[in-house]
């Protein structure tokens, strides 16, 4: 495969290197392991923590919406989003297993054993664009730890200069209460199939799930051949082509959560990180 973005050589290591996955699972008995992508980095990616996730659009899709429980936070009040959301022939009548408003969800983390069946019950954790940034303050460490459960964030309608806005009860300032379940469905839909990952702001390395040790293993291939393009492209700007050039890649690795670090490339310089879970255990 000539088109792979780190050469035909990588090409031949990764595809050998998911082989010895594959059979290493199953004489574990587990025929579905997932694969996870070690990329060692060369530079800082941000200054600050970040707690939004980015998708990365994949050729080959690691799940269905439908096999996921997902929650959502909303802002106050609900029932602008819940009826349009969960009504019946919505495109999300069965998306969302349950919908609580920020205020709820506020209140639910005062108890620690509430949180602790929250990151045990879901998935998947989504919240409104506008309400996201509250929530690291609100869920606490545990759906931040090493990025597992980090909540994925949402726009409840498509941006539009001539959006209709509404005047709240208790103030005069204008809202925007759009809900396109439609557009709803096809976030979701993307969350839940394509790969994910958080910048770091500390360390060089990246852990991001690619396929299973079920899966052919070109077809693997090619799921990493898009996560590293969407990395280094400059087209993916500006949520993506964060690595700016295929240089400040280092050495790139593979395994399951349960192996050793397996090469697709060796630089020498470069220390594989071990121990590395995925940022993304859904």
């Amino acid at each position: 495969m000539s088109s792979f973005i780190l050469g035909d050589e990588a090409y031949k290591n990764g595809r050998k290197s998911i082989k010895s996955l594959t059979a290493n699972s199953r004489q574990e008995g587990v025929e579905d392991a997932a694969i996870y992508l070690i990329i060692n980095i060369k530079i800082q990616l941000t200054q600050t923590k970040d707690y939004t996730p980015r998708v990365i659009p994949l050729t080959h899709k690691l799940d269905k919406l439908e096999n996921k429980s997902v929650l959502l936070v909303t802002k106050d009040p609900s029932t602008p989003y819940r009826q349009a959301l969960t009504e019946k022939d919505s495109p999300t009548e069965d998306v969302f297993n349950q919908i609580y408003t920020l205020t709820k969800l506020r209140s639910l983390a005062k108890d620690p054993k509430k949180i602790y069946k929250l990151f045990k019950e879901f998935d998947i954790v989504v919240a409104d664009n506008r309400v996201h940034k509250f929530l690291p303050g609100t869920l606490g460490a545990q759906f931040y730890l090493k990025n597992k459960k980090v909540p994925f964030m949402v726009q409840m309608a498509k941006p539009s200069y001539d959006a209709q806005l509404t005047k709240g009860k208790k103030s005069h300032k204008l809202k925007d209460d759009r809900c396109e379940p439609k557009y709803v469905k096809g976030q979701m839909k993307s969350i839940a199939g394509n790969a994910s990952f958080i910048p770091p702001c500390n360390g060089n390395c990246l852990s991001i799930k690619a396929g299973y040790t079920s899966w052919l293993d070109k077809d693997v291939m090619k799921n990493i051949d898009d996560i590293l393009r969407y990395l280094v492209e400059e087209k993916f700007k500006p949520v993506g082509g964060v690595l700016r050039s295929i240089n400040n890649i280092g050495g790139v690795h593979l395994k399951t959560s349960e192996s050793i670090s397996l090469p697709i490339l060796i630089k020498e310089e470069e220390k594989v990180e071990e121990g590395e879970d995925s940022d993304f255990e859904f």
